[in-house]
């Protein structure tokens, strides 16, 4: 039965790879990409340099020296707070800037370009097929570390766990399946990958806001597992053209992790 279960396992991954390769090679490879970045200018290169050089300070901080969360375990709601302040601070500027110089928003991530519900749709199904290849990579970061599910998980992933009360739990709900999806889509692949496109071509681009996605997570055993997540946010906003698939994608993809916490849990 393991060697079934194993031998599936490998077709889902070999059939998710295809997918997501397939994807890649009509948009990196034939040019079938619809992101423009004909809208940014020097003020965003000045915006995005400040920004890449805080994400990659912070990040490597945090990875340097891990923060102590119990203040957060007690009062979830602290943390929300404290982390939409911080996106508020760094997208505020951004996007009154962006706004002054005459560009619509909606227009400029791709909002208006696909239907809710189709945007909707697309992301869970290309977020489905590429948790396989998540799944994997994870699985095989974990056996080469060694590391322990419960007590090596990302650092929100243990005050989830260690929260006792609904009370506790919703906050960090809300802040992983609507704040963070909102907030780090505009930032990395909205803005950062947008940017970046326009001066130093989109695959370096995807690569290099792929890094930073991983880093800014402050968690070794993820980084693989979350720059492949990254790339698929990517490929998927360049397929779509719209910035509204990869958020759902990010928006489900924290939710089946905060689920597996609920259920599978100890």
């Amino acid at each position: 039965m393991d060697l079934l279960l194993l031998l599936f396992f490998a077709l889902l991954v070999s059939a998710s790879l295809v997918i997501h390769l397939r994807r890649f090679r009509s948009v990196y490879g034939l040019k079938t990409g619809k992101v423009t970045a004909e809208a940014f200018s020097w003020i965003d290169a000045v915006f995005a340099t400040l920004l890449v050089l805080f994400i990659v300070t912070q990040s490597l901080s945090s990875i340097a020296v891990p923060r102590q969360h119990s203040q957060f375990q007690s009062n979830t709601g602290l943390l929300v707070v404290a982390v939409l302040t911080q996106w508020v601070v760094i997208l505020g500027p951004i996007l009154i800037s962006l706004r002054i110089r005459g560009a619509r928003i909606a227009t400029l991530f791709g909002f208006d370009r696909l239907e809710v519900q189709k945007a909707v749709g697309l992301g869970v199904a290309l977020l489905i097929s590429a948790l396989p290849i998540i799944f994997a990579s994870n699985a095989l970061v974990s056996a080469w570390l060694k590391t322990n599910q419960q007590t090596d998980a990302q650092e929100i992933i243990q005050i989830f766990e260690g929260a006792s009360s609904p009370a506790q739990r919703i906050p960090i709900i809300l802040l992983a399946v609507v704040g963070a999806p909102l907030a780090e889509e505009l930032v990395f692949r909205g803005y950062l990958y947008g940017v970046l496109k326009k001066y130093f071509g989109a695959l370096a681009s995807m690569v290099f806001t792929a890094v930073l996605f991983a880093l800014i997570h402050a968690h070794v055993p993820s980084l693989l597992p979350l720059f492949l997540l990254a790339c698929v946010f990517t490929i998927a906003y360049e397929s779509s053209g719209s910035l509204l698939v990869p958020m759902t994608m990010h928006a489900m993809f924290n939710a089946v992790n905060l689920l597996g916490v609920l259920f599978f849990s100890p």
